[in-house]
């Protein structure tokens, strides 16, 4: 198989599983189960780390068409500058989406109040559902 085939499964796959993740988090707000989309968004998930990873395979390859283009400038029409510079803009403004997601995150989960840390295994003051029941 060709690299270039693999390459692009990968991709689609990647693409339909960051897509599948976004529809999901729709039908989430708008089913009415807006408790679950909430606490979705106040935690850095499994789909956060995904796309991030997919921000910095993005950069890393337009980098490395970056370089190809500026080695060989005659092997590459003028119009594919536009498209390195389009991807870039993108690339720029999803990191800057995806960097203000952390942001939220960090200050959900910072704004969120810590349970009453229990000492020694000992129940804390008013701590009654420990203590068992009379018989």
């Amino acid at each position: 198989m060709n690299l270039y085939v693999t390459l692009s499964i990968a991709a689609a796959l990647v693409a339909l599983l960051v897509a599948g993740f976004g529809v999901f988090a729709a039908y989430l707000a708008f089913a009415g189960k807006r408790e679950a989309f909430r606490a979705a968004l106040v935690r850095w998930t499994v789909f956060d780390y995904l796309i991030l990873g997919v921000f910095l395979f993005g950069t890393l390859f337009l980098l490395a068409d970056l370089v190809g283009v500026l080695r060989d400038r005659d092997a590459y029409p003028y119009y594919h500058y536009g498209y390195v510079l389009s991807g870039f803009v993108y690339n720029t403004i999803a990191g800057i989406f995806l960097f203000a997601r952390l942001g939220l995150a960090l200050r959900a989960a910072e704004a969120r109040p810590e349970p009453a840390a229990v000492s020694d295994g000992a129940p804390a003051a008013g701590d009654d559902h420990r203590e068992p029941r009379q018989a």
